[in-house]
């Protein structure tokens, strides 16, 4: 079983983001959830140290 998204994912994502959403808002949304994945990824991290017995 192979975990993450592919190439083939990626481009599916973003042809429904072109046909459904305003193109001059794609950027926007993009950092967005760049910064938001980063956030959570932190987080889970902390979460993961703070349990991490060593």
């Amino acid at each position: 079983m192979s975990s993450g998204i592919g190439f083939s994912e990626i481009l599916l994502i973003l042809a429904v983001m072109v046909i459904f959403i305003d193109s001059k808002k794609i950027p926007g949304l993009i950092r967005k959830s760049f910064r938001i994945a980063g956030q959570l990824r932190a987080a889970v991290k902390k979460f993961i140290d703070e349990f991490d017995v060593k």
